[in-house]
């Protein structure tokens, strides 16, 4: 493998607010997937599986699949995709293979390193690569702020000029991306996008089912309360990929809770203390609280702790993007509904630099979606995830020890296409 030196992933220098903060946080979290619709434990906390259309069971709806696609997967995978909004196709990259042998040239364009979540998939991803000894890392680059959809534009158009055999990408937001994506596409360059769903046949995204992932979660609280009485839903930031997706699943849950109401929408910015705050707002013009609570992700601990402030019971909360935090209290309160998921750091780099690599061996991706789900937590598996020094005010990413969020036989399945 080539030693020559090349940019490293570099802070951003950029606006960095908490407001701008959430933004790289939402974007970190679009595609933060779950499986516990079928999870069943008799502890108290948790609830049995619901029937079809019954309270606490999620709708099924398959994604567009104009080539049929999903058909060659097995049962179990098509699966994944319930709910899934990007159209499934089938990669134009079935049948490539770069034009020499090793090591082979990749470009990688990450998101800022605000937050350990950045820097730790980021790490993995390198760390992948470079153990396989079979890449030559060309360029390594970042925006300066997690706002600068222009500034990573720019930085993909460099690392284009490049001619690297691959390049992987972590953007701020998919869309921008699709067109300078199909351009590099056209000119022979695939682009593996990781934990992120980008509507071009020419990206192969590496990615979980968001949509599903907040179907799951908010099922179970709903089913919890037994089908009826009030939600508060909490918005990370309006309008962005991963609130609309969060959105969507609440939607799809509550539509087999008819006897559930909406009783308020509050912004949390996905951040805990802002969420906090907001509850707190809620709670003030609303002193019979809400019956549940559906979060777009990561501000559990902030919601649990505005309900302790007041002296309010804590009503089950879907824990979308599950933090050490919201795990600690599950722990503590074993009467407390978990509804939690694994969120693999080192998983997501790995998978996506794993993925890279099967492309340019020729091995034939089936799809431009690779989708899976996140592995769910629940009172069965909740002891080996907690660690008694966890602080339950962390926003840190809580995950279940050795996931890998796709093993190698699991991504075999989306491959051989050829």
């Amino acid at each position: 493998m080539s030693t020559s030196p090349v940019p490293s992933l570099r802070p951003g220098r950029g606006r960095t607010t908490t407001v701008a903060g959430g933004i790289a946080l939402a974007f970190i979290l679009a595609a933060c997937g779950s499986g516990t619709s079928s999870t069943s434990s008799s502890a108290s906390g948790d609830t049995a599986p619901a029937a079809a259309g019954e309270c606490g069971s999620v709708p099924t709806k398959a994604p567009q699949d104009p080539d049929g696609v999903l058909a060659s997967l097995p049962k179990d995978v098509q699966a994944n995709y319930n709910l899934y909004g990007t159209p499934v196709l089938a990669s134009p990259w079935a049948k490539w293979k770069a034009k020499h042998a090793a090591p082979y040239k990749v470009g990688i364009l990450w998101q800022p390193p605000i937050n350990a979540f950045v820097k730790n998939t980021h790490d993995a991803l390198v760390k992948t690569l470079k153990d396989s000894g079979e890449v030559d890392i060309v360029a390594d680059l970042a925006p300066q702020g997690p706002t600068d959809v222009p500034g990573s534009l720019q930085e993909f158009g460099q690392i284009v000029a490049k001619k690297p055999d691959l390049i992987i990408v972590f953007p701020l937001a998919p869309e921008p991306f699709v067109e300078p994506i199909n351009k590099a596409g056209a000119a022979g360059i695939p682009v593996v996008a990781a934990w992120s769903s980008i509507p071009s046949k020419y990206a192969i995204s590496v990615n979980a089912n968001a949509a599903l992932a907040s179907a799951n979660l908010s099922a179970k609280a709903l089913q919890k309360i037994g089908g009826k009485g009030s939600v508060l839903q909490v918005h990370g930031i309006p309008g962005i990929t991963s609130d609309n997706d969060a959105f969507s699943g609440f939607k799809s849950a509550m539509s087999n809770c008819p006897k559930v109401k909406v009783a308020g929408e509050v912004t949390g910015n996905f951040v805990s203390a802002a969420a906090k705050g907001a509850t707190l707002q809620f709670l003030s013009t609303h002193p019979s609280g809400a019956d549940a609570v559906l979060q777009a992700g990561v501000m559990t601990p902030g919601i649990i702790q505005a309900y302790q402030q007041l002296g309010k019971p804590v009503p089950p909360i879907a824990d979308i993007g599950s933090t050490e935090g919201s795990l600690a209290y599950f722990d503590k309160n074993k009467d407390a509904l978990v509804a939690s998921e694994s969120t693999a750091e080192e998983g997501i780099g790995s998978s996506a630099a794993r993925v890279s690599l099967r492309v340019l061996h020729g091995d034939g991706p089936k799809t431009n979606q690779i989708v899976t789900l996140s592995k769910p937590i629940t009172r069965d598996n909740l002891a080996d995830v907690v660690q008694p020094d966890w602080d339950p005010a962390s926003v840190a990413s809580a995950v279940i020890p050795g996931d890998e969020l796709f093993s190698d036989s699991e991504l075999d399945v989306f491959f051989g296409a050829k």
